[in-house]
């Protein structure tokens, strides 16, 4: 007490308050504990992160330079490929714009991405243009520093920490289940049981769902995120294909996991699937906006694709086994253009096939067959498309989509669509 009291004062002389009466003490010590508060909260601020400086030495090494308010913390760091990439997560910090400066023009990286990775812990990317090491992070009073190299033919300077995860074939219907959000870096798919003779050979469905981990992908009115809307609606659809007897199914994930794009193709893709299937949730600034639509990739994309397909995959194992090494360059071309070609028709048959079987009472947007971009539709040998259940930023989409009911309905007509395209495919 005696202490408190000498504390309180100080504190009343300096400020020039003071507590004769019990009221006065009252308001005082009110004060007291709000601006101990308003202390506290200041000290436990987020690092704001106001400048990105980029400075490149002769020898080739590059250093990144994040300015902040307070020092930023390295917690982990690691480094990805396919795309090329450093990832460094660090204690929560903010930023509006965490970008290359404008007038970067080095040799190393290509773009900067920054966010929130989980309550605690935010990330920034590091896409390169070529595998790099990190030299050295050094925390800053206000920021952070990072050293960047070419990385040596060993890559041994740094190891990344991320583990493979397997994707789940299930064969029997299996219940949610939470788990702890991660990053695929590049999954071990697990195998589908080989047939026992080539006339017996079901049809794979490669069913993915969209977003993940620490990916929640689009929010509903009340808070849904689409991650959980197409997991549950990939189980379903899973469970209603299974049911007919005709196919095998695998999912690209069957929890809450992040899987990357092209990782999500390349299971298709290794696994000679007949069929790709990724499903999404919308979001729209109009909350009228609802319905379903299916998209196909562009042609623009396609022949975008056709010529990066040359490079990245070398020629080899793209076309039906056949090595493109050995062949000459304007045929391997022509080759990768009429496989994508074929693919791309097939793609927009599946496309209109599901269209066509969509319940009565599943509302669909107008042109409900669309076209874009869609990276994970690019898998040149597998027809794909991209299932846009609704919209949850619609209260009515929201509910349905969360509804058992609705999700069979749905399912139901996606395996009709599916066994339309398929006789379709038999009679040509």
């Amino acid at each position: 007490m005696i202490i408190m009291n000498r504390e309180s004062t100080l504190i009343a002389h300096t400020t020039g308050i003071g507590y004769s009466s019990g009221m006065q003490k009252k308001h005082f010590f009110s004060w007291v504990i709000v601006s101990t508060l308003l202390f506290a909260a200041s000290a436990n601020a987020q690092p704001v992160i106001s400048d990105v400086q980029v400075k490149t030495w002769s020898d080739g090494r590059e250093v990144i330079t994040l300015q902040a308010t307070e020092p930023l913390s390295v917690v982990k760091q690691f480094a990805l490929s396919n795309p090329d990439r450093v990832v460094i997560d660090m204690r929560s910090a903010t930023g509006k714009t965490v970008a290359l400066p404008a007038d970067y023009d080095g040799e190393l990286m290509t773009s900067l991405r920054f966010g929130q990775f989980n309550p605690t812990t935010s990330r920034l990317v590091i896409e390169t243009k070529t595998p790099v090491t990190l030299l050295a992070s050094k925390r800053l009073t206000k920021g952070l520093s990072l050293t960047l190299d070419r990385a040596d033919s060993e890559r041994a300077t740094m190891q990344s920490s991320e583990k493979n995860l397997s994707i789940a074939v299930p064969s029997t219907p299996t219940s949610p289940k939470t788990t702890k959000p991660s990053v695929v870096k590049s999954p071990a798919v697990a195998s589908v049981a080989a047939p026992t003779s080539v006339a017996n050979v079901k049809p794979l469905i490669v069913l993915d769902a969209g977003h993940g981990g620490q990916d929640p992908g689009a929010s509903g009115v009340h808070d849904v995120h689409e991650k959980h809307i197409t997991l549950a609606m990939v189980k379903a659809i899973r469970d209603a294909l299974q049911a007919t007897g005709r196919y095998r199914v695998a999912l690209t994930r069957d929890d809450d996991r992040y899987i990357l794009l092209p990782e999500r193709v390349n299971i298709a893709r290794k696994q000679k699937a007949a069929i790709f299937i990724s499903i999404h949730a919308d979001s729209n600034p109009v909350p009228e906006a609802r319905g379903l639509s299916i998209y196909t990739v562009s042609e623009t994309a396609s022949d975008k694709e056709s010529q990066a397909l040359a490079e990245r995959e070398n020629k080899s194992d793209i076309i039906g086994g056949l090595d493109l090494n050995t062949a000459d360059k304007d045929v391997a071309n022509i080759l990768i253009d009429l496989t994508q070609h074929e693919t791309a028709t097939k793609s927009l048959e599946l496309a209109d096939a599901l269209v066509a079987s969509m319940h009565p009472k599943i509302t669909k947007l107008e042109h409900t067959h669309r076209f874009a971009g869609f990276r994970v539709l690019k898998a040149p040998d597998v027809p794909s498309v991209l299932i846009e259940l609704g919209f949850l930023s619609n209260a009515t989409d929201e509910r349905l989509l969360q509804s058992d009911s609705y999700r069979q309905l749905v399912a139901a007509s996606v395996v009709k669509g599916i066994d339309r395209y398929r006789a379709a495919q038999k009679k040509q």
